[in-house]
Order: C-alpha cells, then sequence, then structure tokens
C-alpha cells in the first residue's frame, strides 16, 4: 500500500518518520489467506504482465501515474465491430486460484450515466465470466449470479460516486462468494453457478469511460474457513434468489448444449 510521511516535531531536532503500517480496513470474512499469488501497486511505469491480466475487447490499460489505468478501445476498432466493441475498459486478472481472496482499490473516473436495468453494460465487477457479479446501477449495488439473471443479495441504499476510490476485498470458494465494500456494503452469495473453472476477478467501467486500479494483491487460501464466519454469516441480510433479467438466446442455448453433454 503507498504511504504518506509523518512529520513529527520534538522540542530539540525534527525528523521524518515514514508513517507506521496502517490496519487494513477490510479483512477477510470466510476464508484464511495463505500464500500471496499477486500483489502490484503499480508505482513504477511497465507493460502489463500478461500472464497475470487480459484484457478484452481490445480495450486500453496502462500502468501510469502510480496506478493501472484502463480506457475504452479505439474509435476505429469501435467502427469494425457490431458487438463487443469496447465500449467500456474491460480487463481480468487471470492469475486467480479455484479458491482465493483479493484485495483492491478501484476507482470509476469518468463515463456515461448508468443506465437503469435490464442493461448489463454497467459498471461491475466479475467472479469469473458471466458467472458472479457486483454490479453497480441506479437501483444500487447487487450480487448476481447465472449470466446476471439472478440476485442473490443487494444494497439498494450504495451509489457509485465518480472520481471516488473505493476499496474492496472479494473472497471465492467452491459455490460461494463475499465482497465487501470499505464504508458500503457486504454482500453475500452461494449459487451453483459460482462452481466451475473459470477462476478470475474482472473489472468493467463505464461506458466512454476510465477506470483506474490500485494496491492489488492476491492470495491463495487455507483449508479452513475463519472461525467466526458462521456467526459473522448469521448477521448479514438473508438470501434472496430473484430473477431480474430474462436469459439470452444465447444462454439458453449453451445451457441447453451443456445439459446434453451430460
Amino acid at each position: 500500500m503507498k504511504t504518506r510521511t509523518l512529520i513529527f516535531l520534538s522540542v530539540l531536532f525534527t525528523v521524518c518518520l515514514p508513517a507506521p503500517a496502517a490496519e487494513p480496513a477490510l479483512k477477510p470474512l470466510m476464508l484464511v489467506p495463505d500464500q500471496v499469488v499477486y500483489q502490484d501497486d503499480f508505482t513504477t511505469p511497465k507493460p502489463l504482465d500478461k500472464t497475470v491480466w487480459k484484457s478484452a475487447q481490445s480495450t486500453r490499460w496502462t500502468i501510469e501515474d502510480g496506478v493501472l489505468r484502463g480506457r475504452p478501445s479505439t474509435p476505429e476498432f469501435q467502427a469494425t465491430h457490431k458487438t463487443h466493441k469496447g465500449l467500456e475498459p474491460r480487463l481480468a486478472l487471470i492469475k486467480c486460484p479455484p479458491s482465493y481472496v483479493v484485495q483492491f482499490s478501484v476507482r470509476y473516473v469518468s463515463g456515461k450515466p448508468v443506465p437503469p436495468l435490464p442493461a448489463r453494460n454497467i459498471p461491475s465487477i466479475d467472479l469469473g465470466h458471466h458467472i458472479g457479479r457486483v454490479e453497480f446501477g441506479v437501483e444500487g449495488a447487487r450480487l448476481l449470479a447465472e449470466g446476471e439473471t439472478v440476485q442473490l443479495a443487494s444494497a439498494p441504499d450504495f451509489k457509485l460516486e465518480l472520481g471516488r476510490w473505493y476499496d474492496v476485498l472479494a473472497e471465492a470458494h467452491d459455490d460461494e462468494v463475499v465482497v465487501q465494500i470499505a464504508d458500503g456494503p457486504t454482500l453475500h452469495g452461494k449459487h451453483p453457478a459460482y462452481k466451475g473453472d473459470n477462476h478470475t476477478l474482472a473489472i468493467i467501467g463505464l461506458q466512454a469511460g476510465e477506470v483506474e486500479l490500485d494496491n492489488v494483491t492476491l492470495w491463495s487460501v487455507k483449508p479452513e474457513t475463519q472461525p467466526n464466519w458462521a456467526a459473522t454469516l448469521a448477521k448479514l441480510p438473508p438470501a434472496e434468489l430473484k430473477t431480474i433479467r430474462q436469459k439470452t438466446p444465447g444462454q439458453l442455448a449453451k445451457e441447453k448444449a451443456k445439459a446434453g453433454d451430460k
């Protein structure tokens, strides 16, 4: 984490010391971190490591000014594509193990106003491609599953502010996820759709806007859960299971094909 320098004054002399490491505002609720798999504060400008990160739809990402900054694809790219134009910056952390804890800071800098449901291309944090999603819309924050068609948890009063840094901690294991936003909601969901081999964490920005990432740390996890996880879970809002969108023809076709393989 980037730290500021504090200046301590005494009667006889003045010394400058680095600030002591602050206690993290967010701590894992469900899982116990083990080894650091990846960590970067983007202080040093360098090419994006493609073994760790994968940009989508030709959106543009660079490490500059101490952050990882994302922009939409070029107008030339958008003009040559009917779909998947890269209108919003999209980036995935592809180094995630099957179960993981990840902490990061994100800032949605700019972009077009967020549309209401049933729009899909709105700012979000994805846990697996079209598997789990924390979506930020005019309806607040919501945790989704099954290709963003089912709502498992929500925070209607949370309103995303452009230009504000948000600290986020996400935990994923088997069919269960927990996402905390500092000074915001804690969203928990358990759904069969969360199981699978697509272990990634992705950031999607606003249309025609920029988004920034900073202070990313990814951990593997130990087999056990946090000692007080059961008590913590009991205090969270009751689980929801609410259909908010109809599945697309493409989603239905994939489900049919998958069922035929069994």
